[in-house]
């Protein structure tokens, strides 16, 4: 049992450490969309608090159905907005809801890079995201950059 629970935690400790070593990355989803509201955590200095922080980001994450919607709003705002412009969602069964911004458009290589900034409301608490993302010419698709 003991043994058990040991490679439970240290499966997360692993995980968290992970995630915060892919500093410049490439990935193709946004952060917003999988990221949970509360942004202050404890310090990982033990398992334990590890363990705390991931059941607080757990509790705090968006519904797999509002997570949806936040990409989709992502991704239209990359693809159809002018700098500027906004894109909203709510979920009125869960009273989640976000909004895209595009900030700014800027060359990059044979293509362009996107500034958008992205507000998530969930369990009363609000969080705001500033992502960039770049269009792959080849492919035609979003990058992040993290």
């Amino acid at each position: 049992m003991a043994v058990g629970k040991s490679l439970i935690i240290l499966t997360i400790s692993i995980g968290l450490l992970s995630a915060c070593s892919t500093q410049n990355t490439l990935l193709h989803t946004s952060e917003s969309s999988y990221a949970s509201t509360k942004s202050n955590y404890q310090p990982v200095d033990t398992s334990v608090g590890a363990l705390i922080n991931y059941m607080s980001w757990q509790a705090n994450r968006l519904e797999p159905y509002d997570q949806q919607q936040q990409e989709q709003s992502v991704f239209f705002a990359l693809n159809n907005l002018q700098n500027g412009e906004m894109t909203r969602w709510y979920n009125g069964n869960t009273g989640a809801q976000g909004a895209v911004k595009v900030s700014m458009t800027y060359p990059q290589g044979s293509g362009y890079c996107r500034v958008i900034m992205s507000q998530i409301i969930y369990n009363n608490k609000q969080r705001d995201f500033k992502e960039t993302a770049c269009i792959n010419a080849v492919d035609n698709s979003w990058r992040f950059i993290r």
